[in-house]
């Protein structure tokens, strides 16, 4: 019996660190790793529409300045190269049914005071949403999508 008691305490013991390191652990040293640790606003997850992807901690409204995407030297921040496009539709012309339409977009100007490009909420944004945007609306010393790669129209 106490063998018996030993081999499911050490059973529940790993089950409990597995969900511990997935949940707790690894999601920290990815925050980390990205300027984002203990982050009130923002987490970097799996994404739905390819690799990881930027995430609000919580809700957002329309015309919300969320953060900077772009410095004054016209350098992509950390945040603002986790940001995903939405996938456009594929080559039967399909909208896949994992796009997401843009829920924010970049500045149409940089600030005029501190020559930053901000990230703004396209409409309001629910806590736990992925973030996206439309890339071909970015300045010219951005690398453009593929032109036949288009965002879903905003409804």
């Amino acid at each position: 019996m106490s063998i018996l008691s030993t081999f499911l305490f050490i059973i529940v013991i790993m089950i409990v660190s597995v969900i511990i390191i997935q949940n707790v652990i690894v999601p920290a040293i990815v925050d980390y790793q990205h300027g984002l640790f203990m982050s009130p606003d923002f987490t970097i997850s799996p994404s739905k529409i390819q690799g990881l992807g930027l995430f609000t901690k919580r809700p957002r409204k329309k015309g919300e300045r969320l953060f900077v995407a772009i410095n004054a030297d016209e350098k992509v921040t950390p945040i603002g190269s986790k940001i995903n496009h939405c996938p456009g539709k594929d080559s039967d012309g399909i909208v896949p049914p994992h796009s997401i339409i843009p829920n924010t977009y970049l500045s149409k100007s940089k600030d005029k005071t501190t020559g930053e490009w901000w990230i703004i909420a396209a409409n309001d944004i629910e806590a736990g949403e992925e973030l996206t945007m439309d890339y071909t609306y970015t300045p010219d010393f951005i690398v453009k999508p593929n032109p036949n790669w288009r965002c879903p129209p905003q409804l």
